[in-house]
């Protein structure tokens, strides 16, 4: 039985996601600031991503590092 497998990468640059989608990736899961868990990219980052990449690019929606328990405050 083949199984198809899909790979995702998770990269914080530009030169990463071009680097994954040359060594066979699917799709790109695309944040910045890995050292905390990974937040969300700068729109020009992911706007240049958008035309740069011909695979999938999903975009990590995060608005701090740390835990992911999120205070009314930050909620809003």
């Amino acid at each position: 039985m083949t199984k198809n497998v899909r790979i995702e990468v998770c990269v914080d640059s530009i030169e990463s996601a071009m680097i994954a989608q040359q060594a066979g990736a699917h799709r790109v899961e695309l944040c910045d600031n890995l050292t905390e868990g990974g937040t969300t990219p700068s729109a020009g980052t992911i706007e240049f991503a958008r035309e740069k990449l011909k695979i999938a690019l999903n975009v990590i929606i995060r608005p701090r590092g740390g835990d992911f328990l999120y205070s009314a405050l930050e909620l809003e």
